[in-house]
């Protein structure tokens, strides 16, 4: 796949932009019609739930914590930043083109609200290997894993871009910006199972990887 790059997009948000800093950006949004209506940042594992599981992970990498979500009360006991979608209903591009405008960094790191075994060795291997790259994420068994990953905000041009044309697929911004993208084996380095990349979208699921985590099984609290 041929990836060019574009120039760096200059921040217009009223605070200061930081250069050599990494945010990050939790999604929060989604129907969880496949958890019967449950919120699933909310559901304890180890009576913790995954949301704060997240953030403790996350925290001692970034500078800031912005969770995206249409419904900021439920974030009120976390000490993180919380901003809505420009658009609801317009999926995970909408999502991080949301937090990006919304970061006082240049680089965020991205993960979903449903993602409770996030390795910190290989959050700080992603960080590490930005480089000049406007997004790093992972390919794995060709499948390109969008929602644990660095996006710098020279990416907004091109989402405002595919937004505008109704093109929601986080993949069809990749042409236009400059994208490197990690190995199974890269990734297996610092996470031999690759939880990292799990997020749970059923019940089932969740008993599934907390055993492969070597956690009690299912919910916990």
């Amino acid at each position: 796949m041929e990836l060019n790059p574009i120039q760096n997009y200059c921040a217009t948000s009223k605070e200061k932009e930081v250069s050599n800093g990494v945010n990050a950006i939790i999604l929060a949004g989604g129907k969880n019609t496949r958890m019967h209506g449950e919120d699933k940042a909310f559901i304890e594992i180890e009576g913790k739930p995954i949301i704060a599981r997240i953030i403790e992970k996350l925290k001692p990498q970034v500078r800031q914590i912005i969770v995206v979500t249409n419904s900021p009360e439920k974030y009120a006991n976390f000490k993180v930043k919380t901003i809505k979608d420009e658009h609801p209903g317009k999926g995970p591009l909408m999502g991080i083109y949301s937090g990006l405008k919304a970061s006082s960094c240049k680089y965020n790191f991205i993960t979903a609200c449903d993602m409770p075994f996030i390795n910190t060795a290989l959050i700080k291997f992603i960080i590490d290997n930005r480089d000049n790259y406007d997004i790093v994420i992972s390919r794995v068994s060709e499948k390109f894993h969008t929602l644990f990953g660095l996006y710098s905000k020279s990416c907004i041009p091109v989402m405002e871009e595919m937004l505008e044309k109704n093109e929601l697929r986080l993949r069809s911004i990749f042409p236009k910006l400059n994208v490197r993208l990690l190995s199974k084996e890269d990734m297996e380095k610092f996470d031999p199972q690759l939880l990292s990349l799990v997020n749970i979208n059923a019940v089932e699921e969740l008993e599934r990887f907390t055993k492969m985590a070597g956690l009690p099984a299912g919910r916990q609290g």
